[in-house]
């Protein structure tokens, strides 16, 4: 569109069309008239049929988009319908279609009113040349000059010189007398002008037939100034460009993965496949520390909130990442009002936020943050470092990094704390309004069921008579909140994985096999599919998204892994992995399902296969890359 708009501007300049004689060089821009009108009219009505549809549905197409009504395969999306869900939901419609006037859309709008000031005044010009040609229709100059065809010249003339003082411009001053003595000059023109008097009796118009020709409007440059154009075409051009192009790419502070530079430095020097969850946790939070620019203002708040708020006394009973000894020194320093070198005081500070923020999200304190913006903002950040660190860990096959990272996504997404899988009952935290104290009571009261998998396969009946105890203290309306999480959270089912190749019947060392698996949402009716997420405590849409690891057969610890994202929100999903394999004999894969939103939602099977010793050698060169697998995030 920009690029149209451009050639548009500046086509008045650099294009020309010109009706020309074949005797004379006398130009007739109406065919330039013709042809904008043409370009135009094309480019302004669908633009104004887009703009009057936003203008009466503002934000539509962003919310088909942003909560689709159906998915890519034609099943009825099914969303959360908890209040806080429903709540969020509102909020984030409300904000779509209240985009009605962005800065954006002011400025289009604006382009779009100048282009229809110039629409009409081009068919302003249009309707006047339409009117001037009429007059030329059927010309005949005996007519006009009313003499007849065997009229002599002395009378043509007499004739011409009755009508020229009758319709002069000087001397009536009615509207056409103008037009009219235009056509009588051409009359006698064509009856006294050799050349007229030729192009009529053969083309039947005194101006002889006319083309349309498009000629580049350059200006007239004399030899003493050639140099100087050429010098400054180089510099602005063939220097001036690159420079500008390379100024802009480096004055960007995020790279192509929307992270920070300092961000993906920090990454780069600290991120390893030997990353358990805390180091990983860690890494992230440094990594968005170095991208801060702390205030000394914003200082003191914070070390007031550390040792005033139940923030700390929570925190010394984590299991996880506090600052380290240096950094709290250096951040004790920083308070003093001494100055530590390079900086690490600042960076102290920045890492001290950070984890301030972050434990005020896990712990769901965030009541004692005092900016709940600069923590939304902090946790889409974190969200999309684990993603990138997810898909590069994925992408080298290296299945404990693809853990850690899926650890720490669901803690941040569910609000709970990393690695709670080693505490089966932390997990029940992430359904609505069970705080610590009700999961307490809940894993002393119902042991049988104090896992959520448990939680969700407990008989209605048994579960709804124990939610409606005295002890949990739940109104109807958290009552029916528990019930929908219940019909939504996910209750994936694992039916079916077999290996094979493609158009062989056996499986031998080196080919490339599929790995082929079947899931079930057993909670989703026919037709459906799921939504977004339950997570009432991230801000924004999380994907029901699942990752598939297993790792091939090898000798010792030498077996590599294989890492997919399953993103389809179907009800039946069939995923295939493909994979070179490894080894001959009797091979076992241990298949593990690990849900990316929810934590408590892992699932293992085991797939056997037998490869045979290949007869021949498999070349380099055959099939030597896999097809890359679907890592989209954008969701």
């Amino acid at each position: 569109m920009c690029v149209w708009l451009l050639a548009l501007a500046l086509a008045p300049a650099c294009a020309a069309a010109k009706t020309k004689n074949q005797s004379e060089k006398e130009g007739d821009d109406s065919a330039m008239l013709f042809f904008f009108l043409a370009m135009l009219s094309c480019l302004l009505v669908p633009w104004t049929a887009a703009v009057v549809w936003h203008l009466l549905f503002p934000g539509r197409a962003e919310v088909a988009k942003a909560f689709p009504e159906t998915s890519e395969h034609g099943s009825r999306m099914r969303y959360c319908r908890t209040q806080a869900m429903e709540a969020r939901r509102d909020a984030a419609l409300k904000e779509l279609k209240s985009r009605k006037f962005s800065a954006g859309f002011v400025v289009r709008l604006v382009i779009l009113m100048l282009l229809w000031c110039w629409l009409t005044y081009i068919i302003i010009q249009v309707r006047q040349v339409l009117a001037t040609s009429a007059l030329y229709q059927n010309f005949d100059p005996y007519e006009i000059l009313d003499v007849g065809m065997t009229s002599s010249t002395s009378q043509v003339k007499k004739a011409f010189r009755k009508l020229s003082l009758k319709y002069h411009p000087d001397k009536n001053q009615e509207e056409g007398a103008a037009e009219k003595f235009m056509l009588i000059k051409k009359a006698y023109d064509a009856l006294t002008d050799p050349v007229a008097k030729r192009n009529y009796r053969t083309y039947g118009n005194p101006d002889g037939p006319t083309r349309v020709q498009l000629d580049v409007a350059l200006p007239t440059i004399s030899k003493e100034k050639q140099g100087l154009v050429l010098v400054l075409f180089l510099l602005l051009f063939v220097i001036g460009v690159p420079l500008l192009m390379l100024y802009c790419m480096g004055s960007s502070s995020v790279d192509n993965n929307g992270l920070p530079r300092e961000t993906n430095k920090v990454l780069a020097e600290g991120f390893s496949p030997s990353l358990d969850a805390r180091e990983l946790q860690e890494l992230i939070l440094r990594a968005y520390a170095a991208a801060e620019k702390p205030k000394k203002e914003e200082q003191e708040p914070l070390d007031q909130l550390r040792r005033e708020s139940p923030l700390s006394e929570l925190c010394s009973d984590v299991r996880f990442l506090l600052p380290p000894a240096r950094l709290q020194a250096a951040g004790a320093s920083f308070s003093k009002g001494k100055r530590a070198e390079n900086g690490e005081a600042e960076s102290a500070m920045a890492l001290q936020r950070a984890e301030t923020c972050f434990w005020g999200h896990i712990l769901r304190r965030t009541d004692l943050l005092q900016r709940s913006s600069e923590l939304d903002s902090a946790l889409k950040q974190w969200q999309v470092t684990c993603r990138f660190l997810l898909q590069e860990a994925a992408s080298h096959g290296q299945a404990d990094s693809v853990s850690s990272c899926l650890d720490f996504h669901r803690g941040l997404v569910q609000a709970v704390e990393p690695a709670a899988s080693s505490k089966p009952g932390s997990v029940l935290s992430q359904i609505p309004h069970f705080t610590g104290e009700q999961v307490k009571w809940w894993q002393k009261r119902q042991k049988k069921y104090s896992t959520l998998t448990g939680f969700l396969e407990m008989p209605p009946e048994e579960r709804s008579a124990a939610l409606g105890a005295s002890e949990l203290g739940l109104s109807p309306s958290e009552l029916a909140d528990i019930e929908e999480f219940v019909a939504v959270a996910p209750r994936m089912q694992m039916q079916d994985a077999h290996v094979f190749v493609h158009g062989e019947d056996e499986i031998c060392a080196g080919d490339i096999a599929t790995l082929e698996i079947k899931l079930l949402r057993a909670n989703l009716r026919e037709g459906e599919a799921i939504g977004a997420a339950h997570a009432p405590h991230f801000p924004g849409k999380v994907p029901e998204a699942w990752w598939l690891t297993f790792r091939l057969p090898g000798k010792g610890k030498s077996g590599s892994s294989v890492c997919r994202r399953i993103a389809d929100p179907s009800r039946e999903v069939t995923a295939s992995v493909r994979f070179r394999v490894p080894l001959a004999g009797k091979c076992r894969l241990r298949l593990s399902l690990v849900c990316e939103a929810y934590a408590g939602f892992e699932l293992e099977k085991e797939v056997n296969y037998v490869a045979k010793q290949a007869q021949e050698p498999v070349r380099d060169d055959d099939c030597d890359e896999l097809d890359s697998e679907d890592m989209d995030f954008e969701d």
